[in-house]
């Protein structure tokens, strides 16, 4: 039976739509134009892609349309039976200042995507792309004005002849071309079987980048299956490079070094006797220093550097959080973050956490720690190769928005052994920033809807305003 309504119940009714209607257009206005790109890190032969979605107010993303944006390629599997990594990396995508293109690696087919940004987010591979790395394991990006910088890590576990010394890591360095695509310029390998993580040109000065090495591969559980060695021989080490960024985006070394002993943070199980190393890399927007993450140590290291590229170590701080990795500070530079993979079962920790440091003022050689926030994780928790207890899932890479209101957190399903049945894991977090530069949890996105294989760990965050 049809209930007949009365004209002001009609009419209420009808202001409601258009005020609904009204409210849409005001959100959809709101958002056009802000994206946010990840990549699948999809192991499957020739599916790996890049996922976009408009980005919200409140943390929320909304997938594109045009999802999902294959790069021509295949990352990087990592079924390493537990370990943490052992392929480390940050910055796997990369956006362009101009906001015009975007970059993304393709670690198992040793290339880098290039795509073109149109204006409703949507992607598309420039002429030529995807173009060859030069090397063995493409894994991070570093854009300023038409360089590219990559490194290649070398560090795959489907090229064993190539990680077992038949090829070397390398930085190499590209000019972006007016059209987008890749023109390589110089390369340098990196001697002594070392593995890069990161390469990050400074904030503060285009004519000098840094390369960060670390490797981990040790067999920690003794005689159990739990993890494997890569080489041919156990190998822990991990050093800086300083680079000089020249003209035609010429790429020359200045120095490496090693890292200072330093003993103010926390020392873990597994990791007794190794020495301080490097994971994390970033330079402080507005000042010459440089942020390090002392992984074995729990620490951050900072260092100022010059315009010739000296450096000189300003001392480090401790952290509340286990396996410190990445660093980030934001743009206004009062505050860094920093991912720690693991929780810290002397403070009661469950699970990954984020640090913030207040760097404001005197305190940007000096950072002071100010919050530590625990990340939900799903999954069943698991003993990793140092035989004890971690989350299924653990935060591995960040980015903040350009508005600096939100900081995203990529999380991966670390257990990849045959016994985990469980598909949960890859997760986006959006994470509030407050008045105080202190996160909080906002919204968190599980990827497996989205189309991320439940087997591939996405990595990556790169953020555009159009």
């Amino acid at each position: 039976m049809t209930i007949p309504l009365s004209p002001q119940s009609l009419f209420r009714l009808t202001v409601s739509a258009l005020l609904s209607l009204v409210n849409l257009a005001a959100s959809l206005h709101a958002d056009d134009g802000r994206y946010l790109y990840i990549q699948a890190n999809d192991i499957r032969e020739g599916r790996n892609a890049v996922l976009g979605y408009a980005r919200h107010d409140d943390g929320t993303l909304s997938p594109l349309p045009g999802n999902p944006y294959y790069t021509a390629g295949t990352g990087v599997n990592n079924d390493t039976h537990g370990k943490l990594g052992p392929h480390d990396n940050d910055t796997p995508l990369v956006v362009s200042q101009n906001g015009k293109y975007l970059f993304s690696v393709n670690t198992h087919s040793n290339t880098i995507a290039a795509f073109s940004i149109h204006d409703d987010g949507s992607l598309k591979h420039v002429k030529g792309s995807p173009f060859s790395s030069h090397g063995v394991a493409p894994n991070s990006l570093s854009v300023s004005g038409d360089v590219l910088l990559v490194s290649n890590r070398n560090e795959d576990y489907h090229q064993i002849e190539e990680l077992r010394g038949k090829a070397k890591a390398s930085y190499v360095s590209f000019v972006i071309e007016e059209d987008g695509s890749l023109r390589k310029v110089s390369k340098i390998e990196v001697e002594g079987s070392q593995k890069p993580t990161q390469i990050h040109i400074a904030q503060t000065d285009p004519g000098i980048a840094f390369g960060c090495d670390f490797q981990v591969d040790v067999d920690f559980d003794g005689d159990k299956e739990r993890s494997f060695l890569a080489g041919l021989k156990p190998s822990v080490q991990g050093q800086l490079h300083v680079f000089k960024v020249g003209h035609g985006s010429r790429l020359t070394e200045k120095i490496r070094l090693e890292l200072p002993e330093t003993n103010v943070g926390y020392k873990y199980k597994g990791m007794d006797g190794v020495p301080s190393m490097p994971l994390g890399i970033w330079t402080h927007p507005r000042q010459p220093l440089l942020y390090v993450g002392l992984v074995t140590r729990n620490e951050v290291g900072v260092y100022r550097f010059t315009p010739e590229g000296e450096m000189h170590f300003k001392g480090s701080v401790a952290n509340s959080g286990q396996d410190i990795c990445w660093v980030l500070p934001n743009k206004e530079g009062t505050r860094l973050y920093t991912i720690n993979n693991l929780p810290r079962p002397d403070l009661g920790q469950k699970a990954a956490t984020v640090t913030t440091y207040d760097i404001s003022g005197e305190h940007a050689e000096k950072p002071v720690e100010i919050g530590v926030l625990e990340l939900p994780m799903p999954g069943e928790s698991f003993k990793n190769n140092r035989d004890f207890e971690q989350p299924g899932s653990t935060a591995f890479q960040c980015n903040l928005n350009p508005e600096g209101t939100i900081l995203y957190v990529m999380c991966q399903r670390i257990n990849q052994a045959d016994e985990n049945k469980s598909e949960e894991g890859n997760i986006l977090h959006s994470l509030k920033i407050d008045r105080n530069g202190v996160p909080s949890i906002g919204h968190s996105r599980h990827l497996g809807p989205d189309g991320i294989y439940f087997r591939s760990r996405p990595q990556g965050i790169a953020t555009v305003n159009k």
